[in-house]
């Protein structure tokens, strides 16, 4: 996807691309597309262009009843390009990942191809609501140029984030749901002038040691483990301060997370990795699975999982920080910590009291609960 990253600006003559938004992520747009234009209609309403749209999947999908103080995630697609399949499938999980934060995602299709997402939807395959753009009106509203094309839409219904690059959609999403109504409707304001906008201040979560201390979690692993024990004891080392993403990065704050020790040699490492990408879906928003490489090339390993195209999170450990501070000795090794960083289960996982520690960690995590 070409990108580019200079900063959102109004049409005044100040740089524009991409938007900072104080320490949150940078928010990265598509290149090739007439940028000044498409900031020209960011921060601003388009109640009148959604309008357009017909032949909705889901009634009343994009009634005010149901869109009223919600994100909303548009994408124009086409049933003919790959990548439209590609970016469905990621909405798809998107919006069970923000479904509890309040967000409406829905794909928008041209009359040409129509039938064809017609079939698709009728055999079950698309799972986020379309609409058709009958006589192509919304996407020359929205200055769309290509298939796919995503714009993020705020709580007080503007356009925030138009024609947004597809590793920044999760991001933008993730800026967009912290605002409240009232925020919203400033910040988009900002927005059309130009300015940085203000980010939401963090609220301090009610969870307290206590509550990590008296919850049920898993019983430890009794069996023979093939690292350091560490259960009952906070990861050694934080993921992520020294090993590089490879696919699928995430934010991995406020989620338990799965440590997914393996190399693509190892053949009972290969053999768990459906069960982890079923159990990645299962528990989507609550849950992040990190493959974690290092005992093999870099390139060997990278090839590998991007050619795999799996749906959860996988870095390298060049440095081998996190496998020598976790002093694993063989793999698959797989670790469950839950949100205080703490690690609540560790060992195969082929055993079976894997999956059901997972879960039981997740049903008794103070921070999910709130």
């Amino acid at each position: 996807m070409r990108t580019r990253t200079t900063l959102v600006a109004a049409l005044s003559g100040l740089a524009i691309g991409a938007v900072m938004i104080g320490a949150a992520p940078e928010i990265k747009h598509e290149m090739g597309a007439d940028r000044a234009a498409l900031t020209e209609i960011e921060g601003r309403p388009i109640a009148d262009a959604i309008g357009s749209l017909t032949d909705w999947s889901h009634r009343g999908v994009m009634d005010p009843s149901n869109t009223e103080g919600k994100v909303v995630v548009l994408a124009l697609v086409s049933a003919q390009e790959p990548k439209s399949w590609m970016t469905i499938s990621k909405l798809t999980r998107l919006q069970r990942e923000f479904e509890r934060q309040g967000i409406v995602i829905a794909a928008i299709h041209p009359d040409i191809g129509w039938e064809m997402m017609q079939e698709k939807i009728d055999a079950g395959r698309v799972a986020v609501p379309v609409a058709r753009d009958e006589g192509g009106a919304f996407a020359q509203a929205m200055g769309s140029d290509d298939y796919p094309d995503l714009y993020v839409i705020d709580r007080a219904g503007n356009l925030r984030f138009a024609d947004v690059d597809q590793r920044s959609i999760e991001d933008a999403i993730s800026t967009l749901v912290k605002e409240d109504t009232a925020l919203a409707m400033s910040n988009a304001q900002l927005q059309r002038e130009g300015k940085a906008i203000v980010a939401p201040e963090p609220v301090a979560p009610s969870v307290t040691a206590a509550d990590y201390k008296n919850a049920p979690w898993p019983e430890p692993n009794a069996r023979e483990i093939t690292a350091k024990n560490f259960q009952g004891q906070a990861l050694p080392h934080k993921v992520g301060e020294n090993e590089d993403w490879v696919d699928n990065e995430r934010d991995l704050e406020g989620k338990v997370l799965v440590l997914d020790f393996w190399a693509t040699w190892c053949g009972p490492c290969r053999a768990a990795a459906p069960m982890l990408e079923e159990m990645q879906d299962d528990y989507e928003g609550r849950l992040e699975i990190v493959g974690i490489g290092g005992s093999e090339p870099k390139s060997d390993f990278v090839k590998y999982v991007m050619k795999k195209d799996g749906n959860y999170a996988q870095m390298f450990d060049e440095k081998r920080t996190l496998n020598s501070a976790m002093e694993v000795r063989a793999i698959p090794h797989v670790v469950v910590v839950s949100t205080d960083g703490v690690v609540r289960w560790q060992g195969n996982p082929h055993d079976p009291a894997f999956k059901s520690a997972v879960a039981q960690t997740i049903a008794a995590d103070p921070m999910l609960a709130q």
